[in-house]
């Protein structure tokens, strides 16, 4: 069953987005199907950090951002949920202490197939944890914008490595 991520989690993964007025997720909601966390959030980017003159229109670069939201908002809002059974023993706060040691592994397939309205757009992300290497935990990532529920007018791939904190 779905729920939504709390306004505090929210802040406390996006705290490195604010000063620089790059917080484009609303809201978030999160789940876990089987061994996947999904998450789905609301966005709306009043103006670019990347283009002047904006021209409104979602670009690569705000794609990775918005990504990079996600992904901090679903690992904060997993771990405060008790969703990743190898952070069962931490905090949200914990966690994000070592923020830093996330690294984005490998870009594999990302896809703009429909322009989309950046006023107000959805996204989700599912995060699929493969398998343990030393202290680190690969993680698969699918993950899509778009103005409707199905976010397929962007959609890519991404794996990244996560810490794990004894």
């Amino acid at each position: 069953m779905s729920v939504s991520v709390s306004e505090d989690i929210i802040n406390k993964a996006l705290i490195t987005y604010i000063a620089k007025n790059t917080r484009y997720m609303t809201k978030a909601q999160i789940d876990k199907k089987e061994n996947t966390i999904v998450l789905k959030a609301n966005f709306s980017i009043e103006e670019s950090c990347y283009l002047y003159p904006y021209s409104g229109h979602f670009n690569a670069v705000e794609a990775l951002m918005c990504f990079n939201q996600m992904l901090y908002v679903a690992l904060l809002g997993g771990i405060k949920k008790k969703m990743f059974s190898f952070y069962d023993h931490i905090t949200p706060d914990e966690f994000n202490l070592h923020r830093q040691q996330v690294y984005i592994l490998e870009i594999e397939k990302n896809k703009f197939k429909k322009q989309i309205d950046n006023n107000h757009f959805q996204g989700f992300l599912e995060l699929k944890p493969l398998h343990k290497i030393k202290e680190r935990i690969y993680v698969n990532c699918h993950f899509g914008f778009g103005n409707d529920d199905k976010c397929n007018s962007f959609i890519g791939n991404i794996k990244v490595f996560i810490p794990v904190l004894e």
